[in-house]
């Protein structure tokens, strides 16, 4: 029936490969998502908090992330299509007709998929960074009971440029938050972009996930070529005995 034709089928899909994709993609989706509403919500407060203009646009966010995406998804395109062409049946064909550019394939996406993964984890680690700097401000925040109450970060002024405002028009330390600025610090910004930096590592940490099992399949995938390719020397090679057996055979015989 159409048993062996489905199993012959089956075969030949690379699920593990399948599986590393969608965790990247999904990965990389939610990250970008989150980070740009963290980023926007960033310059937003320091326009408001801090008075200070933003460097970059919304055009230029969404160019970095529309770059960030099509980069990603050629890796993957790159990644499922040589899934493909070295998962059962036709890994055989491949290691019978391209047995030196499945190999070479592999590795060059191996070390492809391996510098990327070292960018997604500094990414995941800055994130987590970004993420506790927030919830260790949130704890700030909860601290201030009254509403006269003032968020000091004059301690942290040796991490500002040079060309920042140490007061303000008014004499009032800028890195002093009271009042309306304190709100907008405190209830519009920290609470917001905590979860959303939370939820971007843990977003990085999946994409790190996929290309792991990514690399754990090219690394399969060269070792069953070079194995292949052993064999079908080995192969070769007793072929050419058996020739050489029959025909000394054959002359023997006359």
């Amino acid at each position: 029936g159409c048993k062996r034709p489905c199993a012959r089928c089956l075969s030949r899909v690379p699920f593990a490969t399948l599986v590393a994709t969608v965790m990247c993609c999904a990965g990389v989706a939610i990250f970008l998502g989150a980070v740009l509403r963290a980023v926007a919500s960033t310059m937003r407060m320091v326009e408001v908090v801090f008075k200070r203009p933003n460097p970059y646009g919304p055009a230029e966010l969404q160019a970095a992330a529309i770059g960030t995406a099509v980069a990603m998804g050629l890796l993957e395109l790159c990644l499922v299509a040589v899934g493909f062409l070295t998962t059962g049946p036709t890994r055989e064909r491949l290691g019978a007709r391209a047995r030196v550019g499945g190999r070479l394939s592999c590795g060059l996406l191996i070390v492809l998929s391996y510098l990327v993964l070292l960018v997604w984890l500094a990414l995941a680690l800055l994130l987590v960074t970004a993420a506790l700097s927030v919830t260790l401000a949130g704890g700030m925040c909860n601290q201030l009971k009254q509403e006269y109450q003032c968020l000091d970060f004059r301690q942290l002024e040796f991490l500002l440029p040079r060309d920042f405002p140490v007061y303000e028009a008014n004499g009032k330390p800028a890195m002093q938050l009271c009042d309306v600025r304190r709100k907008e610090f405190c209830k519009d910004w920290v609470e917001q972009c905590g979860l959303l930096l939370w939820l971007a590592g843990g977003a990085a940490l999946l994409a790190l996930l996929g290309l792991v099992k990514h690399l754990m399949c090219l690394a399969a995938n060269y070792a069953h070529l070079r194995d292949q390719q052993k064999l079908l020397d080995l192969q070769l090679l007793q072929d050419l005995q058996d020739t050489e057996l029959t025909t000394l055979g054959s002359k023997d015989r006359f």
